[in-house]
C-alpha cells in the first residue's frame, strides 16, 4: 500500500481529487498513483466503461440530473472498495449534497484549484465536455465557479492551486503534504 494513501499508521483511506473542468485531476490522480503505487480511478472513465457510453451520450439520453444519480452510484461503489485508490472525479461531483458526504466519509479530498481563466485555456474549445457545448468556455466557468467553490471549499480537507507548476511536480507537492499532514 502507498504512504500517500496511509494518512497513520492505523487509517488508510481513499484520495479524491476534486475540481473544475480542466484543472488536471486526471493527469495529476495518474502521476500521484503511479508514485505512491496505488490504482488510479478516472470516475468518468469508469462509468463510460460501465455503461458503454461517453459522458456526451449520457448527458444527451438521460439529462444532467440523470447522469448525477449515475455518477452517485459509480461514487460510492469505488469508495467502496476495501482496496485504495487515487479516484479523479468530474468537475461537478460536488454538486450533490449526497456526493459530497460520501466524499468526505470515505476519501481524503484535494480540491485541485485553478481561475476560471486558465482553466479557459486548459479546455479550450471545450470539445468532448457536454456543459461547454456550443457555449463559451470561459463565460462557463467563470458561472461554474461562482457556483461550485463553495462546495470545492465544503469538502476539501486540501486545495491546491495548479496553475503554478507541472504535473510532476503538483503530484508531488501534494505527495509531501499529505505524508507531512499524516505523520504529525
Amino acid at each position: 500500500m502507498g504512504i500517500l494513501i496511509c494518512m497513520d499508521t492505523d487509517l488508510c483511506t481513499h484520495v479524491a481529487l476534486v475540481g473544475l473542468m480542466g484543472a488536471g485531476k486526471t493527469v495529476i490522480g495518474a502521476s500521484l498513483a503511479r508514485k505512491s503505487n496505488v490504482r488510479h480511478v478516472d470516475l468518468d472513465r469508469w462509468i463510460q466503461n460501465r455503461y458503454g457510453r461517453s459522458i456526451g451520450v449520457i448527458f444527451n439520453e438521460r439529462g444532467e440530473k440523470g447522469f448525477r444519480e449515475i455518477e452517485t452510484d459509480a461514487l460510492k461503489e469505488v469508495l467502496g472498495s476495501e482496496e485504495p485508490v487515487v479516484l479523479s472525479t468530474g468537475g461537478g461531483v460536488i454538486v450533490e449534497d449526497e456526493n459530497r458526504s460520501i466524499l468526505k466519509e470515505n476519501s481524503h479530498v484535494i480540491w485541485l484549484k485553478a481561475t476560471p481563466e486558465g482553466l479557459a485555456k486548459r479546455v479550450g474549445e471545450g470539445r468532448g465536455r457536454p456543459l461547454l457545448k456550443d457555449k463559451d468556455p470561459l463565460e462557463v466557468l467563470q458561472l461554474l465557479n461562482a457556483e461550485r467553490e463553495e462546495n470545492y471549499k465544503e469538502v476539501a480537507d486540501l486545495v491546491i492551486d495548479v496553475e503554478s507548476g507541472t504535473v510532476e511536480e503538483i503530484s508531488d507537492h501534494i505527495l509531501a503534504l499529505t505524508i507531512s499532514k499524516g505523520n504529525k
